[in-house]
Order: structure tokens, then sequence, then C-alpha cells
């Protein structure tokens, strides 16, 4: 099994629950979920891995002989787990961590927002608190940024691109692919018929002259409107019947808005999404967890 194709701790734990407790019914009462919650996980967990854990046969729920080798080891590491994290409150107030990330409204909306539960569950020591910055580094907003991070304003910063301070260390979460997207009231376009659609683009982010470039489109200037952010670039091509480059891990944004993706007119980004924390501090366990824990992040939604 690949490294991206991982199974999340939540499925994880959720089998260990069911198997040690031998009923979804118990394992749901226990994880303050639905039974029906208790079934997709071990389903999907099963999909993942290729292999059945759980015999569903007349309401039993038996092992088989992979989910009865899975599960003793899987209590192991989650006991091991519990009595450290105990172990780690138990030190005093000072083991409990305020991380203070910097992140964009549209990350923390399309992006991280609807996964922080799981970060929530595995570090209930560790509390993430948002704020408000650019979602693309640019000349313009480095500086500020950087220094944010290197006097401890910042934790971490999450952004597309990263700051080349020596202090500073960056993690590349992910390659960006932009996609061309339309709203469903646009004709589908075609090379043809590039120029003459009005487009939206967000001035700070650095593909835009590449796709035009790449796709030889003389696009008329009064027909391409520039704004600050992805957030005000979707309203516009939603209500205003442009169309946009969008990075493929906002796709929730393009349904959530009614937007198509345009096929034949993707773009490989330059700017992939980074995660930056000030470079004497990468070793502290809280920055190791969140650093982990966004990489973990970034495989899932690759998928």
């Amino acid at each position: 099994m690949k490294n991206n194709n991982f199974p999340s701790l939540n499925a994880l734990r959720v089998f260990e629950a069911v198997s040690r407790l031998g009923s979804f019914k118990s394992a749901a009462a226990e994880l303050a979920v639905t039974q029906s919650a208790i079934s997709r996980q071990i389903t999907a967990l099963e999909e993942q891995l290729g292999i059945r854990l759980i015999q569903r046969d007349n309401r039993v729920h038996a092992l088989t002989p992979a989910g009865d080798a899975l599960a003793p080891e899987l209590s192991r590491v989650f006991r091991q787990i519990e009595r450290l994290v105990k172990r780690t409150m138990k030190n005093g107030e000072h083991a409990r961590r305020t991380l203070t990330l910097g992140i964009s409204s549209e990350l923390l909306r399309w992006w991280l927002g609807p996964v922080l539960d799981e970060f929530n569950q595995l570090y209930p020591h560790l509390e993430l608190h948002c704020v408000q910055v650019p979602e693309y580094l640019s000349r313009q907003n480095e500086g500020a940024l950087s220094h944010e991070l290197l006097h401890g304003e910042l934790d971490a910063l999450l952004t597309f691109s990263a700051p080349a301070q020596k202090a500073i260390s960056n993690w590349k979460l992910t390659d960006t692919k932009l996609i061309l997207v339309r709203p469903e009231s646009l004709p589908v376009p075609t090379e043809d018929t590039l120029p003459n659609y009005k487009y939206v683009a967000v001035n700070t982010n650095k593909d835009w002259d590449r796709w035009v470039r790449e796709h030889d489109t003389k696009v008329p200037a009064e027909h391409i409107q520039l704004v600050n952010n992805t957030s005000m670039a979707v309203e516009l091509a939603q209500y205003t019947d442009r169309l946009m480059l969008l990075p493929d891990c906002y796709q929730r944004a393009a349904t959530q808005s009614g937007l198509i993706h345009v096929e034949g007119f993707d773009l490989s980004g330059r700017q992939g999404l980074h995660l930056s924390v000030r470079r004497e501090s990468q070793k502290e366990m809280a920055i190791v967890a969140l650093v982990n824990w966004m990489r973990h992040v970034a495989d899932i939604q690759k998928k």
C-alpha cells in the first residue's frame, strides 16, 4: 500500500472500537456517532485496504482472519497513544499549547476547515487558532508575513508559495493544477472562442499569464478583471458570467458555486501549497504534530 493511500486514523479508530466491543452499536455509543457512520467508516477502510475485516452475517459482526490479526495491534497502538496523551496532560497546563496558524479564508473554507475536527480529536491538548492572511505569498506581503513568523506572532503559515528566509522552514504539501471553470449559463469554450469570453483572475496568481501564453489566447485587456482573492473571483465568475482559473484544491468551491470544469485547459501551477514555520521551532512536538497532520491532510485531499 502506498503512503498516500494510508487509511484515515478515524477509520482505524472505528475498527478498533468495533473489534474490542464486539458490535457496531457499542462502538457508536463509545465514539458518540451513529451506527450508520460506523458502518460507512468500516466499509471505506475495507475498500481502501482491499480486504474484508468483519463478516456481517445475520447481524453477527465476527472478525475475519485479517481483522483478527489487525485488531490487537491497533488496540495496543491506541492504548499507547492514550497513555502518552494522558501523561503529557498530567505534566501541567504548560503541556497545553495554542498554535496560531496564518491561513486565508479560502483555504480554511474549501481545504482545511472540513477536516479540522480530526485534528481536534487527535490532539485534544492542542488548540489551533486561525488568523486571516493572504492566500498567495507575494513580494508585497512576504516581508510582513515572514516578520510575523520570525517574531512568534504566527506559529505556522499556510500559503501558495513559500517565504525565502533561511530562518524559515517550508514544506510543500501539494502541487497545484489550475483548472478552467465556467458558470453553467456559459457555453463550453473552445480554443477558437477563448478570446470572446470575459475572465476574472487573481492578481497575485502568477500562473494567469502562463496560461494565456500556453493557449496562445489574445484576450483583450478589457475582458480581464483582476481581483485580490479567489473568493471574489469565484463570485464574479458565478454572477457576471466569466471564466476563471481555479486551483484544483478548491474543487469544493466550484461545486458549491455551480462552476463547471472545462476539460482540456488545465495548467500545472508553479505555486504549490506550502506550510512554513520558524526553523528554530520545527522540532517542537506541537509543531511536528501540526506538520505531520497537514501532510496527512494533503495526501487525503489528493484522492
